[in-house]
């Protein structure tokens, strides 16, 4: 078991953390601790089951990978969250165990009415455009799959809050979220998917690989795959972005 040093980013003394703590994954930094309500999401500290403790601030080693084609974001993350794991796996390989459904959508009033499910597929074309309804993206669900194929532990739903993945972090368990490009509320529309589901979507669907929060100044750190780097928004940013999708995520370890 490898020793982690403990950072204090406000300058206080060194905080020792358990060993149980440092056997968790690839944190760079941990600092201070707040009591969390535990849920499903969230392991509880042995002998106090309905309370869990949250750093105030934890940060895990992630590589800035830029997305190598034009809808590819949701591979580009995955593969992020699988190499901050070990796993050497390209977002290529990712996108390549994906299941597809190439088809164009059925388009009436300027908008999608009939495509296929992200829920189950990758819908469209990859190197088409979410704007003309060309290509689209996929959903939690393949993603999950394939990590799990990759010989990774998933915890994939909706519903995640920002605490919830913040704990996810202090764990070194990397959240692959999905939002939108520019990390607000987008409000979404829906279409129907060829086997019935109906499918909210929005034309600036994004998706980021989560590895960093601070709690004291505010703040979430994601890489966008987007552009290939390391960002740092702002929680409450965060907070309305990850609503878009109603907390959809998948959890890494």
């Amino acid at each position: 078991m490898r020793t982690r040093k403990v950072l204090v980013e406000t300058g206080l003394a060194s905080l020792s953390i358990s060993l149980a703590a440092m056997a968790i994954g690839p944190l760079v930094a941990l600092a201070g601790w707040q009591a969390l309500t535990c849920s499903s999401t969230a392991i509880p500290t042995p002998g106090h089951e309905n309370v869990c403790h949250i750093a105030t601030a934890a940060y895990l080693s992630a590589p800035a990978i830029h997305q190598n084609m034009p809808l590819d974001c949701e591979s580009a993350a995955l593969a992020v969250a699988l190499e901050a794991k070990g796993m050497a796996l390209t977002q290529a390989w990712v996108f390549a165990e994906l299941p597809k459904q190439p088809q164009r959508a059925v388009v009436s009033g300027q908008r999608p009415v009939d495509w296929g499910d992200p829920y189950a597929a990758f819908v469209g074309n990859v190197d088409g455009s979410e704007t003309n309804y060309t290509g689209y993206g996929v959903y939690y669900p393949p993603i999950a799959a394939v990590a799990k194929r990759a010989g990774a532990t998933v915890l994939a739903r909706t519903g995640w809050t920002t605490s919830q993945i913040e704990y996810q972090i202090q764990l070194g368990h990397p959240v692959v979220v999905w939002t939108n490009f520019n990390f607000a509320y987008s409000r979404t529309s829906t279409w129907h998917a060829w086997d019935g589901r109906v499918v909210p979507y929005t034309t600036e669907e994004h998706t980021v690989t989560v590895v960093g929060f601070n709690s004291v100044v505010g703040t979430v750190t994601v890489i966008d795959v987007g552009v290939g780097l390391r960002r740092t928004i702002s929680t409450a940013e965060f907070t309305s972005a990850i609503a878009t999708f109603g907390g959809m995520g998948v959890a890494v370890w």
